[in-house]
């Protein structure tokens, strides 16, 4: 278990004291106006219909674990997360991606299929296939950057797609590890959605967002039921972090395309003139203010029982691009 906890979010403890006031950490995200797209179809994270396969990803997922490099050095490919993209060395990333090749390739092939048979855990040790997520995420993110890099927007949107895949795949996993991984997975997918938008001249993921099911981690799981009490707590508070994650990035997406139109944020969610799902924490919308015109505040409160990080503040400005 200790490998997974490298990439695995905190489970936060519960109390059943009332909730005490909490500074919620602040993620400013200075966001690009949409660029106009130059594909014709619309843009997925999760293969449609007539992309989806019947094929078993699982033995896909197998295969690519198969196919990582033996002793290879894993140091440059985690310290390249943290490297701003415009100053990525772009020759020396694409140099050490080339031993994955093979392996992103099946990657991207699992997560074309509709459906994952992972196997039942019956003992207490982590399976490698599920050990290897984490590698397996490294690599997606450091290939999603390498394209943000390029500029191949659409590269980008499509390897992000192959990491909200293999999300979606361990959230129907027969165990409340998968879904625990998943989350994980998603969460770190997620951090790629918010590098991605602020980049100058990159196209909205506003209709790719709407392709991941809702929710995607499902918090009446039949295993969690198998939990003691506080454990399922603490299962569905971080299933719930996960979940509303993903639908904070819609809500930025959609009002990102607002200000491509309008050149600045609108002065309240009604404005947007959209759908959009309501936070699965209160079940309402986020809670939404505009300081000023190019600034804007999107907010979920922390859930009862939880800590400063199950809470969401993003504040979000508008870069002009010239």
């Amino acid at each position: 278990m200790e490998r997974i906890v490298a990439y695995s979010v905190v489970v936060p403890a519960i109390c059943a004291a009332a909730q005490p006031q909490v500074a919620v950490p602040v993620k400013k995200l200075a966001v690009h106006v949409a660029a106009e797209s130059k594909s014709p179809a619309e843009r997925r994270f999760l293969p449609g219909a007539q992309e989806a396969t019947d094929g078993d990803a699982f033995v896909l997922y197998e295969k690519a674990i198969r196919s990582l490099p033996k002793d290879l050095d894993w140091g440059p490919i985690t310290g390249w997360r943290q490297t701003v993209v415009k100053d990525l060395p772009l020759e020396e990333v694409a140099a050490s991606l080339r031993p994955f090749e093979a392996s992103l390739a099946l990657l991207e092939q699992a997560g074309k299929c509709r459906r994952c048979e992972w196997p039942l855990i019956v003992e207490d040790e982590v399976p490698a296939n599920l050990r290897a997520c984490r590698n397996m995420v490294l690599l997606l993110s450091l290939k999603a950057r390498y394209h943000l890099g390029r500029g191949d927007y659409e590269s980008c949107v499509r390897t992000l797609g192959t990491g909200f895949a293999l999300a979606r795949h361990l959230s129907a996993g027969p165990n409340v590890l998968h879904l625990l991984i998943g989350a994980a997975v998603s969460t770190l997918v997620c951090g790629q959605v918010e590098l991605y938008v602020q980049q100058p001249g990159v196209p909205s993921l506003e209709a790719a967002l709407r392709t991941i099911p809702r929710p995607l981690f499902d918090e009446k799981h039949s295993e969690i039921y198998g939990q003691d009490p506080k454990s399922q707590d603490e299962i569905r508070l971080l299933l719930r972090r996960a979940n509303r994650h993903i639908i904070a990035l819609q809500y930025i997406e959609t009002l990102r395309s607002y200000t491509t139109k309008t050149g600045r944020w609108p002065e309240t969610l009604d404005d947007l003139k959209a759908g959009l799902p309501a936070d699965p924490v209160t079940g309402k919308p986020f809670t939404y203010r505009r300081p000023a015109e190019t600034q804007a505040v999107l907010e979920g409160p922390v859930p009862e029982g939880g800590k400063a990080k199950d809470g969401i503040q993003y504040e979000l400005s508008i870069v002009r691009d010239s």
